[in-house]
């Protein structure tokens, strides 16, 4: 099926953060399949990610494409472009000028384009594509990743469902409440959203994050058993739990033949706990990498965990569950009882589960996933179809 699609996506290339990993694998899977795509993203001056890939290197073959960069700092350029953004959309917040420049200085690009629709990823593309839809009359369809405004992602990430929203925060819903299709991830984030979004159900549309599907193949074996866990366990995530509960399995069990590797980005309180905990030469701190390395180096490891924050409910579907998938590696996910990842691990694609608050779970199963390496029986990993190439690509043929 052949379509041309305007998409507007910040966070996709350069691939330098977990929202640009799921919108770089979509776009190599839209324009391999028939899709003709004008591509705009942002270019990001700070990031813990590098990238020196190509879009040719990425294999995302975009009829043309423009990353556009604004300054951050406070100017009065910059004063200017937010105030204009609120007289435009009656709503303003920071990286807003984004979307002036986009719309303003880079009109050309799409201004007398036809598109069959604009696909709008991580903000503030939604302001372009509320535009696009008011003065060109595109069918706009609004991707939600996460929760949206940032202040109603639940406790501890933000203020949750109750949190008062300023007149500013209301006039941003109204604007998403615009969109003719919502894409989710995931039905509880769908769910959860709808708590404050007023689209009919029937607008919007479950599509997970695109997963490869594995290479079948065995991993080779150097005579230990070795976790890895990639990307960020920043505040409020905390991984210090689980390197108690890892400590106190090697201090109770003794074993030696066990590692645990952090690669990405984390809070110096946990380097200094881990200098204090027992086989602490058994767990590394690594520095975060590119991309494509990151799925290199999960071919080295036998289980690969997930952290998620205490929440009363998980939400979210991590980038990273995609990609273990992917590599046929067993996932281990300590995250809240009630959620995302309990759901995939009740259908046996997440392989071992904690409790994010409960230490003890938490080493218990350490424990079962040591003694199931020991045996001969440590769980194989699954690939669920939902997450590959076939079924996406039909579920937005037919949008």
């Amino acid at each position: 099926m052949s379509k041309k699609v305007l998409f507007i996506a910040p966070s996709s290339y350069p691939v330098n953060s977990p929202e640009a990993i799921v919108n770089i694998k979509l776009l190599e899977l839209l324009s391999n399949n028939g899709y003709k795509i004008d591509l705009i993203s942002k270019k990001i001056k700070w990031s813990n990610y590098p990238s020196t890939q190509s879009l040719e290197d990425l294999n995302v073959k975009i009829n043309r494409s423009i990353v556009v960069e604004v300054d951050n700092k406070f100017t009065l350029k910059t004063l200017f472009q937010h105030l204009y953004v609120y007289f435009l959309f009656g709503t303003v917040f920071k990286g807003a000028h984004w979307a002036y420049e986009v719309i303003f200085n880079n009109k050309s690009f799409f201004k007398n384009e036809k598109y069959d629709y604009v696909i709008t990823k991580d903000t503030p593309s939604f302001l372009i594509g509320y535009y696009l839809k008011k003065k060109l009359g595109l069918k706009w369809i609004s991707t939600w990743n996460d929760p949206y405004p940032p202040l109603k992602y639940p406790v501890p990430y933000g203020g949750g469902l109750d949190a008062k929203m300023s007149f500013y925060n209301k006039g941003i819903i109204t604007i998403m409440d615009f969109a003719d299709k919502h894409i989710f991830p995931n039905e509880r984030l769908r769910d959860y959203m709808l708590n404050y979004l007023n689209p009919d159900k029937s607008k919007t549309v479950i599509i997970p994050h695109l997963a490869y599907e594995p290479i079948i193949g065995k991993k080779e074996n150097n005579g230990k058993l070795r976790l890895i866990h990639s990307g960020n366990v920043r505040s409020p995530r905390d991984p210090k739990i689980v390197v108690q509960a890892f400590a106190k399995f090697i201090a109770e069990s003794g074993a030696k033949d066990i590692t645990l590797d952090f690669i990405g980005i984390f809070d110096n309180d946990l380097k200094e706990l881990i200098k204090n905990v027992e086989g602490n030469n058994q767990i590394n701190l690594l520095p975060p990498v590119e991309y494509k390395k990151s799925l290199e180096l999960l071919k080295e490891y036998d289980v690969a965990l997930i952290i998620e924050a205490p929440c009363d409910e998980g939400i979210f579907l991590p980038t990273k569950v995609g990609d273990y998938m992917s590599h046929n590696t067993p996932i281990f996910s300590i995250s809240p009882s009630i959620g995302v990842l309990n759901d995939l691990y009740q259908k046996n694609d997440v392989q071992y589960f904690a409790d994010i608050s409960d230490q003890s779970m938490i080493y218990n199963e350490f424990k079962k996933i040591y003694n199931d390496y020991k045996n001969g029986q440590l769980k194989n990993s699954s690939f669920n179809h939902t997450y590959g190439k076939e079924y996406i690509l039909n579920l937005y043929n037919t949008l």
